[in-house]
């Protein structure tokens, strides 16, 4: 039995399929739409997994004559469990992947399998290169990823050329001809548990928005995309893929969308891009999360290339992907880390993201979960004390904390893109929709307490339940000031947004210093930073030092990743940023907004310690629809909620309890 899944959804370069080809009684495939994965996919990427699966399908009966058994089904591991039991299976295999639902679901086989022993389960990877399962072991940064690894990547298999079909049965619920149809496949949500009910429900009541990627996706698909960009490069991949660099008629359906189509309108076009980005964006879904083409299948067609400069940078960023691969193999390995959070993973755009979790699944009367954003340079481990000191303050009923390491940061993939506020703005949306999983509180720490405030914007208090700022970023006016702006300049910043790019619609043009330059920039920045990593948090953290000696490692490892750089220079391309008061004004303008700020009043940035009180007092006054509640910590810096966990979490709990739930403490 091969269970294809997220990730391998193809025949060249599959060596579960090359090493289930030699069953003596044949081999049965099958795939699971799974209410898990469901759950967490919008329409568009709903319909891009069907299109793979489907193509999945018409390939191996096209090829082997061989039928992919198909279903729609709350467990994947019990279905795939009771299959094998029908078909007389041996053997199952399955791809190894540090995604979490994929790791779980793998547990839960071997756990079925494990009960009768009749079941034997065999993982495989498809690595990048053949030494990679012992680099994952030994290094813990990529130059020594760079000295140890061979010099060629492992050449891809080739499809089997022959596969005999264990035998061809109908089995009840599984369609062997076609696919379930998107609704039937949704209806298994309906079926499930009532946090899937739940989580599709939360997903329903959020105004979708198409925003960049592909609208199909298959190995064929694939496969052209790579050649068009081996063949042409990246400008003709992105023509086929984005439209014209410069068609300003093309109207954004996102943010995020808008800030790409400003960057690639700009004097440079689609040149003005980061080296390997086109390559990326446009094929790090079918290739990182569907698995419709292997890296191993692409970086053999980026070396035979003939656009030698694009086909260069995009084997690097292929170097990059299988290096984040590696090194969340290697912290699942490690074990448990925090004694009240795991560290999982999940896929965003194809994209590897950490994550920590709750360890103890909340409980169906718990209180909303928090979803904390870390600030520049910081990782999401960094909230680890504040679950801590959350689970211990109510072991009966302790308020649930997921952290998500923003793309570009901390163990997430550093991918070679233009990472603007609206692309991280997406990201903590997504985390939220799909792992969060229910209506949350949004925390966020400098820059990602302005990424928090542009998620409660969006979401509105029925999904982001409350909002907290710990000595937030962004731009913050009084309020005479910020009408002023706005009859000046002619609306919101989002508003002139939607009416174009530069000076047509008020906002600045568009003219950044030549990649060259902002490449050695943020180099230079990068490489004068690190020896300096622990001066800098020793003075960010007065009253509490202790935590800076582990942050300062984190932080001097994470800035050592490929790409690493790139998160500097791409501060050369941000958008307008949007004021704090445009933000959480629309975010109050939804329903009864909530909004407590944690402000460290000994912060040595923002202005100094003397520019506290009236930063905190800004963000009270602001929006007086807001229910604002201000909690000034004396002695803390710029992170609090790592500096002084305790008294962070004892101000979240009362808040909760009195502003969020409703509700007076005992």
């Amino acid at each position: 039995m091969v269970w294809f899944r997220s990730g391998d959804l193809r025949v060249e370069d599959h060596p579960g399929l090359a090493r289930a080809a030699g069953a003596p009684s044949g081999t049965v495939c099958c795939y699971v739409f799974e209410a898990r994965e469901l759950a967490r996919l919008s329409e568009r990427r709903l319909n891009l997994l069907r299109a793979a699966v489907e193509n999945l399908r018409q390939q191996l009966k096209s090829r082997y004559g061989l039928p992919l058994h198909v279903c729609a089904a709350s467990s994947g591991p019990e279905k795939v469990y009771e299959l094998c039991k029908d078909v007389k299976a041996s053997d199952v295999y399955i791809h190894e992947d540090p995604v979490d639902l994929h790791v779980d679901s793998l547990q839960e086989l071997r756990a079925l399998c494990g009960e009768k022993g009749e079941l034997r389960v065999h993982t495989w990877r498809a690595p990048l290169r053949s030494s990679a399962g012992s680099l994952s072991a030994v290094c813990r940064s990529y130059d020594e990823y760079v000295s140890a690894r061979e010099e060629t990547p492992t050449e891809p298999l080739k499809a089997p050329t022959e596969l005999e079909a264990r035998f061809i049965v109908a089995v009840p619920s599984w369609s062997l001809e076609g696919l379930p149809d998107a609704e039937s496949s949704r209806e298994v949500l309906q079926h499930s548990d009532e946090v899937l009910q739940k989580q599709m429900a939360l997903r329903q009541s959020v105004s979708y928005v198409l925003g960049l990627g592909s609208s199909t996706a298959s190995e064929a698909e694939a496969l052209r995309l790579l050649s068009l960009f081996t063949s042409q490069g990246a400008e003709a991949l992105a023509e086929d893929a984005f439209g014209t660099a410069r068609d300003r008629e093309e109207v954004p359906q996102s943010k995020e969308e808008w800030a790409f189509r400003r960057v690639a309108g700009g004097p440079d076009g689609y040149r003005g891009l980061i080296p390997g980005e086109v390559f990326s964006r446009v094929l790090s879904e079918m290739m990182l999360w569907l698995g419709c083409v292997s890296m191993r299948t692409a970086a053999a067609a980026l070396r035979q290339g003939t656009a030698e400069e694009d086909c260069r940078a995009a084997l690097e960023a292929l170097e990059a992907n299988e290096w984040h691969r590696l090194l969340a193999l290697a912290d699942l390995s490690d074990g448990k880390l925090f004694e009240h959070s795991d560290v999982k993973f999940f896929r965003w755009r194809g994209y590897l993201c950490r994550y920590i979790a709750p360890s103890r699944p909340p409980a169906a009367d718990s209180p909303p979960p928090v979803l904390a954003i870390h600030g520049f340079a910081a990782s999401c481990t960094q909230f680890a004390p504040l679950a801590t000191a959350l689970a211990e303050a109510d072991a009966d009923r302790p308020i649930p904390l997921y952290a998500l390491d923003m793309l570009g940061f901390g163990h997430a993939e550093k991918p070679p893109v233009s990472i603007t506020q609206y692309v991280w703005e997406q990201c903590v949306k997504d985390f939220l929709l799909s792992v969060v999983a229910t209506p949350a509180v949004v925390m966020g720490n400098s820059i990602g307490g302005y990424m928090a405030q542009s998620a409660a914007a969006f979401l509105g208090p029925s999904v982001c339940r409350g909002l907290i700022l710990l000595n937030s970023a962004g731009p913050l006016l009084s309020m005479e000031d910020y009408q002023t702006l706005l009859r000046s300049s002619g609306g919101t910043v989002l508003e002139r947004m939607r009416e174009g790019y530069g000076s047509d619609a008020n906002l600045p043009e568009y003219a950044p210093p030549p990649q060259w330059l902002v490449d050695f920039g943020a180099w230079i920045l990068l490489r004068g930073l690190q020896p300096n990593i622990a001066g800098i948090l020793k003075s960010l953290y007065p009253s509490n030092t202790e935590p800076t000696a582990e942050l300062a490692t984190e932080i001097f490892r994470d800035s050592q990743d490929p790409f690493a750089s790139n998160v500097i220079g791409c501060f050369s391309r941000l958008g307008p940023n949007r004021p704090a008061n445009e933000l959480l004004e629309e975010y109050a303008a939804q329903g009864e907004g909530r909004l407590l700020v944690c402000q460290g009043m000994s912060d040595r940035l923002g202005g100094g310690p003397g520019n506290q009180p009236s930063r905190l007092a800004g963000f009270l006054s602001a929006v007086p629809a807001l229910k604002a509640r201000g909690e000034p910590l004396q002695d803390c810096g710029h992170c609090p909620h790592h500096e002084n966990p305790a008294d962070v979490a004892s101000a979240l709990r009362r808040w909760m309890q009195e502003v969020v739930l409703d509700t007076v403490p005992s």
